[in-house]
């Protein structure tokens, strides 16, 4: 239960007389201490007890190899002396435990020293290591270099104090090995064998079908059978749009309130992005597998069967890139495509992805849909357009509404995605542009901040209703309203992924907005915007001059565009067609125009009043 009274003196990290347990060892002193200053010693520890050494401690010798024959127990009075630090050598490069070490005497080893940091590692090189020496003997420099290998000899070297030991690594290169890389079953590294050529490495065409393939299908079938399992969730992502009226009706709608100012679709949008958020991970990717069901995609990437290459490093350190016919090679046989191989060659093998080919050569699918004798995704040939893919499909049923036909384009898509973003950066900067000459030119008038604040708000609304939209990639064809046969399309040619949705003819207008009944009407022939807005009621709030109609083929008609005499608006004379849709704008500026004179006016005669009081001071004067 005694403690013992141990002094510590030396270079160490905390020297002194500090109280031990009693069944502390002479390691225990050392740790107690906090082992040695950098001035001092790890392989020379003296216990001194009653005049004598009792004990000389080497620790490398402890955390090496566990040997505790020279931990003695203490005793009360013991003396624990740090002796000044040895010879050092640093050892760097490729080892797992870099690190300066302490010599136990002048020369040892380089074996001996590798054994501290637990030997040498595979990946260093066994016939190369670097050795940075100090030699004052010299005669013109006292530092040089120099390298040997970790043979019987090398491991023999004796190192001093000063050494620098680098280890290199071994170098990447394989001395074997020819890599197939691309579109592959198996991308690898494969070895090389004497003689060894194209079809070696690439024997039949179930080399060239990539995993991605396989795994596009399983994913296809397992979206298929989560539909079954779970409709609730799975399938409302899945399921095409049955009727293209009614689609057609929300869209426009929707895209109406908007343009009016409605953010009608917040709450909708912050429900389904919360549903979204609470799915797993696997049902998004089951239901992104099964939305794109209705793109036209092939699940297989077509390869380019007429351009493989063999990059190959010859013994000049030029690169040489040899071309040759992959379809001759595997399936015709060829023996002049079949190229010999060497060791360290890379053979790429490229999809119509990767390099495009010829259009002829490429599977290109489009989606016809809707209101067609033979709906469904067909193959293009290379002269398809629009007219001949129609005609392909045994042309449209008697329902079909022609003026209403919806093209939509993948490129399309991407541009109008493109355009949008720029939209939405050129509004950011022209909104600070105008909060900045807001923040200049502010008064002192409460109608005026009032006016500043609502400007603002409005224009971050925009903001946010423009990120929410999303780019439909349609091209308005601008039919005439009475087409009904084939040859009334444009001669357009078909691209990879085009989608044409043929919908029956609807029966309906929709009128949205600033109106008093937000509705879909019974298309008359003969009615006018005008007498559709009647019918919906016009709201107090309506802004009748910037209303606009959204016509079934996607173009638009503005009431600005058909102004008459004095800046009537004409847009109501307009006839409406089935499935238009017309938008009223919501008023956002509710002052009069005698309201305003009236402001103005007093801010003039404020002005001038203050004007007048300077000159009456001045004649004063």
């Amino acid at each position: 239960m005694r403690g013992l009274r141990v002094f510590i003196v030396g270079p160490a990290q905390r020297p002194g007389v500090v109280t031990l347990p009693s069944q502390s060892t002479l390691l225990s002193a050392v740790v107690a201490a906090g082992g040695p200053s950098p001035s001092g010693s790890m392989r020379r520890i003296f216990l001194r007890r009653d005049g004598q050494v009792i004990s000389e401690l080497d620790v490398y010798t402890f955390l090496v190899q566990g040997d505790k024959s020279k931990d003695v127990q203490l005793a009360a009075g013991d003396v624990v002396v740090f002796q000044p630090a040895g010879p050092h050598v640093a050892l760097t490069g490729s080892l797992d435990t870099p690190a300066i070490y302490e010599l136990k005497s002048a020369e040892e080893p380089l074996r001996e020293v590798l054994r501290y940091a637990g030997g040498a590692p595979v990946l260093a090189n066994p016939h190369r290591v670097q050795l940075e020496r100090i030699d004052p003997t010299q005669p013109t420099a006292a530092r040089f270099v120099e390298a040997f290998g970790l043979d019987a000899a090398g491991l023999q070297k004796p190192l001093r104090d000063g050494d620098v030991l680098t280890l290199l690594e071994i170098s990447p290169q394989f001395a074997n090995a020819v890599t197939l890389k691309g579109h592959v079953a198996q991308p690898l590294r494969y070895p090389f064998t004497p003689g060894m050529r194209i079809r070696d490495l690439i024997p039949d065409r179930e080399a060239l079908i990539s995993p991605d393939f396989y795994r596009r299908k399983n994913l296809l079938v397992q979206a298929i059978d989560d539909e079954n399992a779970d409709n609730q969730r799975a399938r409302p992502a899945a399921t095409a749009d049955t009727n293209a009226d009614a689609t057609r009706s929300s869209r426009l709608t929707a895209q109406g309130a908007e343009r009016a100012g409605a953010d009608t679709t917040a709450p909708s949008d912050a429900g389904n992005g919360l549903a979204r958020n609470n799915q797993d991970t696997h049902v998004q990717d089951l239901a992104a597998v099964a939305r794109s069901r209705r793109t036209p995609a092939a699940l297989f990437d077509d390869l380019n069967w007429d351009y493989a290459t063999v990059e190959r490093l010859n013994p000049d350190l030029s690169t040489q890139v040899i071309a040759f016919n992959l379809g001759k090679a595997i399936l015709e046989r060829d023996d002049a495509d079949n190229i010999a191989l060497k060791p360290g060659d890379v053979v790429t093998v490229y999809s119509q992805k990767d390099i495009r080919g010829p259009v002829a050569k490429q599977t290109r699918l489009v989606s016809l849909e809707g209101e067609v004798n033979a709906p469904g995704v067909y193959q293009l040939q290379p002269s398809d357009t629009l007219r001949t893919l129609i005609g392909r499909a045994g042309g449209f049923t008697a329902q079909a509404y022609v003026y209403g036909l919806e093209f939509s384009r993948e490129a399309t898509r991407a541009r109008q995605r493109e355009n949008l973003a720029e939209a939405i950066a050129r509004l950011q900067a022209l909104s600070a542009v105008q909060t900045a000459r807001d923040a200049a030119n502010r008064r002192d008038d409460t109608t005026v901040q009032t006016t500043a604040a609502v400007s603002n708000a409005a224009t971050q609304a925009q903001l946010a209703r423009l990120s929410r939209q999303e780019p439909n990639g349609r091209i308005a064809l601008e039919l005439a309203p009475d087409v009904h046969t084939i040859d009334a399309l444009p001669d357009l040619l078909l691209e990879n992924g085009d989608r044409i949705v043929v919908p029956p003819r609807p029966g309906f207008v929709t009128v949205a907005g600033a109106v008093v009944n937000t509705n879909a009407f019974i298309w008359k022939p003969g009615r006018t915007a005008g007498d559709y807005l009647r019918l919906a009621g016009v709201d107090e709030a309506a802004d009748t001059s910037n209303m606009f109609i959204l016509r079934a083929d996607g173009t638009v008609n503005h009431a600005t565009d058909r102004r008459g005499f004095f800046g009537r608006n004409n847009l109501e004379s307009q006839p409406m067609q089935p499935g238009d849709a017309l938008i009223v704008p919501t008023e956002l500026d509710f002052e009069t125009w005698g309201r305003a004179f009236v402001r103005n006016l007093k801010d003039f005669a404020t002005i001038f009043g203050g004007f007048g009081l300077g000159i009456a001071a001045i004649h004063s004067l």
